[in-house]
């Protein structure tokens, strides 16, 4: 095992992950993860990829990857000169640029005078169309029947709309007030009880379920499974931008969050907490609806 990877290990171990853990975090295969720590880069698909892997397997542990690549770059293989030369595009000349440019625009001159040419005839025939005594006469008879149809309407048309509209104005303020009158449900979370890294809480007295999870200092890894296993979320929460997601229609959620001592857990903007500091932890909460 080398240098880099016993550092790599030990900071895992510090985090409290398995190499299954770390491979969920971080997409890497595990048979790559544990080829890092022992030192064994033969296996990897390329030097590009030691190096990226390397990086990625520090940030989820919390280190610096570019401090580490930089500072154990001897043990670390590094791209071939002509691996960079592939990936560079070859640029075309300036000419060869040119050639297609002019090209291009003698292809395109015929289809603009065209287009120029039917937008032309477009603007003519609606300026005499606009100018033709028909198109007076008909705006005048429009007009007439307008006035004719605004004038013969009866009255008791408005009068009938008018009660309509005040009758349903009436009832939407006694529903509005018997809406104020119905007492709101207080939400209660219960502890039902720990076992290992698994904290378990009932939350009743609400008809919707909110959850919202905040990293305050740094970021923090979240997972979310419903009560069938299925993954709602798996990814980061940064600091400053909380994560949020409406589960009423969820019997249960299954929380686990990578560092326990940056990570605040809410339900309804009730905070739900961890027993300890530990990382990571589990906090299982089944509503009761």
């Amino acid at each position: 095992m080398t240098e880099l990877g016993t550092r790599l290990k030990e900071a895992r171990i510090a985090k409290g992950y398995s190499i299954e853990d770390l491979q969920e975090i971080t997409k890497i295969q595990k048979r790559y993860l544990a080829n890092i720590e022992e030192g064994n880069y033969s296996t990897m698909p390329g030097a590009f990829y030691v190096r990226a892997f390397i990086k990625q397997y520090a940030e989820a542990v919390g280190l610096n990857g570019d401090e580490l690549l930089e500072t154990y770059k001897a043990e670390i293989p590094s791209p071939a000169n002509e691996e960079v030369a592939k990936s560079i595009p070859t640029t075309p000349s300036r000419r060869t640029l040119g050639g297609r440019s002019s090209n291009k625009f003698m292809e395109i001159v015929p289809m603009i005078i065209v287009a120029l040419f039917i937008v032309a005839i477009i603007v003519i025939v609606w300026v005499l169309r606009q100018n033709s005594p028909e198109a007076d006469d008909s705006s005048e008879l429009k007009t007439e029947e307008n006035v004719t149809l605004e004038t013969n309407r009866p009255s008791t048309d408005q009068t009938a709309v008018d009660n309509e509209e005040e009758e349903k104005e009436k009832e939407a303020v006694v529903e509005e007030e018997e809406e104020a009158e119905k007492p709101t449900p207080e939400q209660v979370v219960t502890l039902v009880g720990t076992e290992g890294e698994t904290t378990t809480y009932t939350v009743s007295g609400s008809e919707t379920f909110k959850l919202k999870v905040v990293a305050n200092s740094a970021k923090t890894w979240l997972n979310l499974k419903d009560q069938d296993s299925n993954k709602l979320y798996d990814s980061w929460v940064n600091s400053g931008t909380p994560y949020e997601l409406d589960v009423t229609d969820k019997s249960q959620i299954r929380v686990r969050v990578g560092d326990v001592p940056i990570s605040e857990v809410y339900i309804n903007d009730q905070l739900v907490e961890f027993p300890t500091d530990k990382s990571p932890q589990n906090l299982v909460i089944q509503f009761n609806k």
